[in-house]
This record gives C-alpha cells, structure tokens and sequence, in this order.
C-alpha cells in the first residue's frame, strides 16, 4: 500500500518535478510516512471537485503518479513544503482510509506499442503544434522549447508537454489516463491545434483593438493616469525632494549627489524595490546636520560647577576635564580633537562623567555600547548593494543628536571582538584619528562626514585589550577604586537622595544612620564602585516601601530609622570579614597586593614544606604568568639561599614545596604576587613566621631583584581597607607614589624594597 495525496488543482505527471503546499492533516500524515520509508514514495492523485476539504477515496480520479519526495520543509504556521518528483503513472484499484491516512493498493495499465515510425511522427507532429502555442503564449516560458528538443523519446515527450500548459484541469487529466503513448500524443495534439487557434484569434483582436486608439487618445489616457496617480501619492517625489535639497544647508558635493540621485528617482517606478532604496539614502543625507552646531557652552565656571555637583572626589579626574574644556575654549575650531579614554574598575562613574562633560558643555549627548560587537559595518555601516543596507552606528548617532558637534560616549572600548565580518577596533581607528576624521566616509553614504567636531568619549576597565594602535590615539585618564569614606559621602550627597526621588518616600518615612551606611559599605559590598552600595541601599527603600504601604492601610504612620543593628534583618548576615587574614605571626604564609578590573585586593599566599621528589605544586587557579612567577620565586631561593639566611641549604631533590592561594573558585593571574611567594616559600622552608600587619608587591627576579609593578592606588588602598598598617613596594615604583593624592597613603607605612634580602628583614625580620 502507498500513502496518497490528494491534489486540489495540480495533475501530476511522470518526469515532473513541481513544489506542493501541504497543509491538511491527511495528507501531511502520507508525507511523514513516505518520508520514513527508504524509497520516499507517495501516490500524487488529483481530486474530482478542487474545493472538497476532506476527500474519500469516491472523490479522487483513479489514475495518478507515483512520486519521489526530493525534499520537506516544515513551514512555520505548520504546514509543510515538500518538492515532488513524478516517477510513473499508476491506476488505484482500491483506496483505504485508516489512522487519519489514505493508501491505495496500485496497479498500471497495459496497452498495445505503436510502430516506432508512427509514435515518432506523432511526437513531431505534437512538439511542432507546442512550440506554436509556447511562442502565442504570453506566460509560457522560451526554456521549454530547447528542452523539449532535448527529449526524444515520445513517451517522456508527451508528459512534458501535458504537464507544461494551460489546459484545464480536465484535459491534462484525461492526459494522465493515457497510458499508451500514441493515444495520449494524438489527444494532446488535438487540445493544443485548438489553444493554438484560440491563442491567434486573441491576439487578432488584440491588434486590431490597440489600432484604433489614436496617438491623441492615448496621450490624454496616459496623462489623466499620471494625474490620478500623484494626486493618490500626494505629489511628485521627484519635485518634493528637489525643493528639500534647494532648502537644505549642505555641502556641494553632498547635493549634487542628491541632485544625481533624484534626477534617477524621476526615471523609476514609483513603487520599484529601486526606488525605495533610492528615497531612504536621500532622507538619510538630507536629514544629517552637515553644518549645524550645537551651541557651546563657554562659562569655565559652570563646568567645574556641574562636575563638582554630579560627582565626589575624582579631583585630578575633574582637574583634567576642565583643562580639556579650557583649552577647547580657548583654541575654538583650531584646536584638534582630543579623544579621552577613562579607564578604571566597574561603578566608579566613567560613563556619569562622560554625560556630566556633555551636560557641561551644553553639547547633545550621544552613547552606544562597543561591548562585544564583532561586525566591522557596525561601525562603518553597510553598502548600498546590500538589502536592508543602513548607515553605521556613528552616522546613526549624529543623526539622532541634530548636531555636527555632541559628545559621543562609546562605552566598553576594552570588549571590542572580531570574526570573520571584520574587525570593528580597525574600523575605529579612522574615527578616533583627529587627523583622518575630518572625512569619515560611511560604506553606505559614500560621501564624507567631517567628524572633527565631535567630542569622544571611550570607557574602559583595562587598557590591555585595547589594540595598542587604536590606544596610542587615546589619552587616558584612569579613574581609581573609592575609598570607604569617599564612598559613604557618594551614599550621603547621591545615592540615598535619589532613592528617595525614586521610590516616593521622604526623610519622615525612612532615615539611615552614617553608622549603618559605613556597615553596609565594609561588611555587605566588596567593590571598587558603587554600584552594589546603591543596590544594598536600595533593597532597604524597597523593604520600608512595603511597610509604608501597609501602614496607609491601617491607618498608621511612623518614623523608621535605619541603625548598625537594623541590617541583619533587613540585609541578611553581612557576607564580608576580615577572617581570612591571619591574626598572629605564622609561618608558612605572606600576604600581598593584586590589582584586577574591580580595584585592589588582599592576596593571601600559603606555602608548605614536606618530604618527597623536588616537585612544586601550584593551586588556587592561577593563571599561566602566576605559575611563572611562582616557578621564578622558587629558582631565585634555590640560587641566592646562601645570600639570604645563614642557615643550611635545604635538601631540594627531598622538598616537596606546595603554594597555595585560597579563593580557588577566582582566577588569578599576573607578575606582582612574585616577591609575596618568594617570602611565603622562605618562611615555610625556615619555619620563621610573616609579620600579620603587612603586605607586599612586586615582580621578582631570579637574581633576587624586586621589580616594579602597577596599580599601586587601588592595592594600597585594599591594604588600608584590610586594615594593615604597612606595605612594601618596589624601589623602582617611588616616583609613581609621588603622583598618588596624599591621603591615599594616609595611616600606611610604605616601605621600598629593591631585593628580596630587603623583603625578607622587612617581612619576617632578621636572625
């Protein structure tokens, strides 16, 4: 039995390959089945009546083609795509309904063979009679000619020209009936001398029609036509436009490109795809401000005013800003454009500084995110060939803020990516050149835009994953981690007044204690921002926004102070101690100094001496330049031991050494932690113990020397917040304290070391 498919208005024949939409579920179930079975074959059979939804086996004609399924798509409103290939005719000598399926049992016709000379003169016949009607034809495509000439056997001759026509439904089923060749070329041979004289006097008629309209008639035809049409449309583009490019402020060469493109929008359609594409690139460049300038703010003082009210502390961050703008103000259009990049951990308000110089200058603010974006035409949008084709981001951005001169914020700048679509970072660095983005010109405007005018503004929370050409056009002003005094005045004069403004509430409802905003800030939020500050504080105004409501309800109404005690209920256990730092002299151990994209942190270094093979185990997650580091601290005490303490030399091939750093769900990576494992390997091999109330950095080297290492703002103040009262820093990092503000050292001890000789006295203390 093979599964059918009833056909509402196809008739298939063999040698025919056409698409069918499936949609009912009788015949979608036949399609899965024949899909299953190795031949993928199903019973195409036409159905009597075209409009019968459900048909039975009394409602399909007898004979049909049994066909190969080449191909299935499910579409998406269920239905299925399948591409059929017609194999041979058959006739049903029974159909069976059954599990929501029809399959018919099949059988084929036999019929008695012509002489060879007779079919081939009726297939002659048939071909030169189709190759008329294919040429009367209007619809009929010129291919079937030349692969009808390709078919010589008359059997396959004959259903290729009944499959290929406009004959109704009936006929090219009594076609299919025809299983013997003579008989169907002698019927189909008949039904096309009829089309074929049909086709004739049609166009007869057609000519002798069109003569009788004069050339004055059908000049006045086509101009009421053309009336009626751009009274429907609303006018002529082609002169809305043109009036538009007159009006328009715009540089030569941008309208006479608008002049040469409308001029081409005057010869199309008015509804062509082309045209279409033609209208959207106009508006795009007419709608561009090519000359039009925001006014600048010229006032210093309010500058410095607005950065002082919008943020707290950052003050050689502001200094630098206000020079920026003063050198601007003064210089005008003569001076270049600087590009700034402020560089620093999440939260501590690179992007609230970038809106704070925009609002400061009175300039339009414009931002997008270049976090991830891996598509080069992002940038520098897409050619016009392409469809769907649009201007990239910058072009998108300056036609969103109106004017020639905003602050753009590109955020991110550290995350660009690249794939096969390009690379973005390659694609900014025109933009970012002052001396090339003066004729930025956009794949898809091909025309250039001057962008000197424009301020940019780029984040970042690390500088070395920016491509180093892209950085070297970028000044860069790093922004460090806050203090916890800096962070309780930013909760004090910023965040907790705007909670107020966004939950509703007053001071009446809701007041919290300084005492609780610093508990928040060193037991419940371990950051370099105050990004989690805010939101600690926020889950507080949510919680009293509940009882607020509640109390409406009962008629009450009171005052809720928020105090150290309070935060345990409201906040959960604080989740950060102190704990993991030692508390008494050990050996076995040192503590340092890392500096990663969320600011400074206390590394606790642990190390272990047992019996076993000269072997060194490296665990907590380190990443390869630790294990290096690690690898260089042990080669350094192997080769200055003698140097270094006065006791015997270990028994390396016997020391099994093992350095650990807790935390070992965290990542760590970099040079600095050197001399701190060099110092925990040598306090674990003598057994003297690290002093608990200090730390350390640097690089080490493997002949003892101390090398010098970055991020000294954000480790010293992790130290200060971990409460130790000494660092030592590398001899060669003393310039760079002198550049730290004074207070970022205020209560620590600095120590400078230039040999891990000096770091062990500092550290462990002389014999």
């Amino acid at each position: 039995m093979t599964p059918v498919i009833p056909l509402r208005d196809t008739v298939m024949f063999p040698g025919a390959v056409t698409p069918l939409y499936i949609g009912r579920p009788e015949s979608m179930a036949a399609v899965n089945l024949a899909g299953k079975s190795d031949e993928k074959l199903a019973f195409a059979v036409a159905q009597r009546q075209s409009d019968t939804d459900n048909p039975g086996p009394e409602d399909l004609f007898a004979v049909g083609t049994v066909c190969r399924l080449l191909q299935v798509i499910h579409m998406p409103n269920g239905a299925l795509k399948v591409l059929l290939e017609g194999l041979r005719r058959f006739r049903a000598r029974s159909f069976v309904l059954s599990d929501g399926m029809m399959s018919a049992d099949l059988v084929t016709d036999r019929f008695e063979t012509c002489e060879p000379a007779r079919l081939e003169a009726l297939r002659r016949a048939a071909e030169e009679e189709y190759i008329r009607y294919v040429d009367l034809h209007p619809r009929m495509p010129e291919e079937l000619k030349a692969y009808l000439s390709s078919q010589s056997d008359p059997d396959k001759a004959a259903d290729l020209m009944a499959f290929h026509n406009d004959l109704s439904r009936e006929v090219r089923q009594s076609l299919l009936e025809c299983f013997s060749p003579e008989s169907r070329l002698k019927l189909l041979l008949r039904h096309l001398m009829e089309e074929v004289e049909m086709l004739r006097l049609k166009k007869d008629v057609q000519v002798k029609t069109a003569a009788q309209i004069s050339e004055k008639q059908k000049e006045y035809f086509l101009r009421e036509q053309l009336q009626v049409i751009n009274s429907e449309l609303g006018g002529s583009d082609e002169s809305e436009y043109k009036e538009k490019i007159d009006s328009a402020d715009l540089p030569d060469g941008v309208r006479k490109v608008l002049q040469r493109e409308n001029a081409r929008l005057g010869t199309m359609a008015p509804l062509s795809p082309e045209s279409s594409v033609v209208r959207t690139y106009m508006d795009w460049l007419l709608d561009l401000p090519w000359n039009k300038t925001a006014k600048e703010n010229d006032d210093l003082a309010s500058v410095r005013s607005v950065l002082e009210k919008n943020h707290y502390g950052l003050q050689k961050v502001k200094d630098r800003l206000v020079e920026f703008v003063a050198v601007r103000i003064l210089a005008k259009s003569s001076a270049q454009a600087q590009i700034l990049c402020l560089v620093g951990p999440p939260g501590v308000g690179k992007t609230s500084l970038g809106q704070s110089v925009a609002q400061a200058l009175g300039r339009p603010l414009v931002s997008f995110s270049l976090g991830g974006m891996r598509d080069e035409a992002e940038i520098r949008g897409h050619r016009r060939t392409y469809i769907g084709a649009l201007p990239g981001r910058i072009i998108q951005k300056i036609r969103e803020a109106g004017a020639k001169n905003p602050v753009m914020l590109l955020d991110e700048v550290d995350k660009l990516g690249s794939d096969f679509r390009g690379d973005p970072a390659s694609a900014l660095l025109e933009v970012l050149d002052p001396e090339q983005n003066a004729h930025f010109t956009d794949h898809y405007l091909e025309v250039p835009f001057d962008l000197s005018d424009v301020l940019f503004i780029t984040t970042a929370n690390v500088t070395h994953t920016i491509p180093s050409p892209l950085l070297d056009r970028m000044e860069l002003i790093e922004l460090a981690s806050y203090l916890p005094e800096e962070k309780e005045q930013i909760a004090r004069r910023h965040l907790i007044p705007k909670l107020y403004s966004q939950t509703g509430m007053t001071k009446a409802e809701l007041k919290i204690t300084p005492q609780a905003v610093r508990e928040i800030i060193k037991g419940y939020t371990h950051e370099a921002g105050v990004r989690e500050l805010n939101r600690k504080l926020a889950t507080i105004f949510r919680k009293r926004a509940v009882s607020v409501l509640e109390e409406q309800a009962d008629g009450s109404k009171r005052s809720v102070t928020v105090r150290k005690a309070d935060l345990g209920e409201l906040l959960g256990a604080p989740r950060l101690k102190d704990s993991r730092l030692p508390k008494t002299p050990e050996a076995g151990y040192a503590i340092g100094l890392a500096w990663t994209a969320a600011g400074g942190d206390v590394l606790v270094i642990e190390a272990a001496n047992s019996k076993g093979k000269d072997v060194l185990t490296l665990t907590g997650n380190l990443g390869a330049v630790m294990q290096e580091s690690a690898q260089t601290a042990l080669g350094c005490l192997k080769a200055q031991w003698k140097h270094l303490t006065k006791r015997p030399v270990p028994n390396w091939s016997q020391a099994a050494l093992h350095v650990h750093v807790p935390e070992g769900a965290i990542p760590k990576d970099g040079p600095s932690a050197g001399v701190t494992i060099a110092t925990a390997l040598f306090s674990a091999l003598t057994g003297r113990p690290f002093r608990p109330d200090r730390a350390m950095t640097g690089e080490i080297s493997l002949r003892g020397q101390v090398l010098p290492v970055g991020g000294l703002r954000e480790k010293i103040l992790a130290a200060r917040r971990a409460g130790l009262k000494a660092v030592a820093l590398p001899q060669a990092n003393e310039p760079d304290i002198l550049d730290l503000e004074p207070w970022v050292t205020e209560g620590v001890e600095l120590t400078f070391i230039d040999t891990l000789s000096q770091a062990l006295s500092w550290a462990i203390g002389d014999e």
